[in-house]
């Protein structure tokens, strides 16, 4: 049921937001233990027997889920994977898409043990470079599918807290090899804690205002003569 914007009094969006587009108690529960199986994965046995010493250092829950600016009924997470043998953003690029191959592997290998009963749909990309590895996770224990985004990245930042700041030089060596590489915007997983760290410094209206900025936004997107404004995972 889509509900229209215009007719709900400004001393009322609170309560709209709350009854219907903050996510329901089930669908964070399933989403937060379909996390933990991925990561689990991910950190324990995903590259136990890769032909290099590659090891995961930390698994970050990123876009919306990350963020928590999920709308309702919106089951789709980011994982994004930093791994401790990586040494630039060139590393990244090279390394990508070999840990998106084995990481699908260990997937399909994973789900044929009996006593997982996890089941993984690993949907195929139209684009062989693609960033991520996309699939759906179902189980028993799950009252739905969980979509997933896993995305390597290149742990530039090292250990993340809220009180401390990455040097500026990060940040010069991020543009500098964007420019020479020729990849705007294509290292900003690597700076997803940061993003995290900056909504929860905020007051909660303001992932409020989020959903509802996302909500008006898929309500419009297909009128004629939108913005075009695209609102991926906020």
């Amino acid at each position: 049921m889509e509900h229209g914007l215009r007719s709900i009094p400004s001393w009322n969006l609170d309560k709209f937001i709350e009854h219907y587009l903050l996510p329901d108690t089930i669908f964070r529960a399933d989403v937060k233990s379909a996390i933990k199986v991925v990561s689990d994965f991910l950190k324990e046995r995903c590259f136990q027997g890769a032909a290099h010493p590659v090891r995961v250092s930390k698994v970050v829950k990123g876009g919306s889920s990350g963020k928590g600016t999920t709308l309702r009924g919106k089951s789709d997470a980011d994982l994004v994977v930093f791994f401790n043998n990586l040494t630039s953003y060139q590393d990244l690029l090279n390394r990508r898409r070999e840990f998106i191959k084995e990481i699908k592997k260990q997937l399909y290998e994973v789900q044929r043990e009996r006593h997982f009963s996890v089941n993984f749909e690993v949907r195929s990309s139209w684009w062989p470079f693609a960033w991520a590895l996309s699939f759906k996770l179902s189980a028993p224990h799950l009252h739905q599918e969980v979509e997933f985004d896993v995305l390597p990245a290149f742990d530039v930042l090292g250990p993340v807290s809220i009180n401390k700041k990455p040097i500026p030089f990060i940040y010069t060596t991020l543009i500098w090899e964007c420019t020479s590489l020729g990849k705007d915007g294509e290292f900003s997983k690597c700076f997803t804690e940061l993003r995290q760290n900056f909504l929860k410094q905020r007051p909660p209206k303001l992932k409020s205002l989020i959903r509802l900025v996302k909500h008006w936004y898929q309500l419009v997107r297909h009128l004629p003569g939108h913005c075009g404004l695209h609102l991926h995972r906020v």
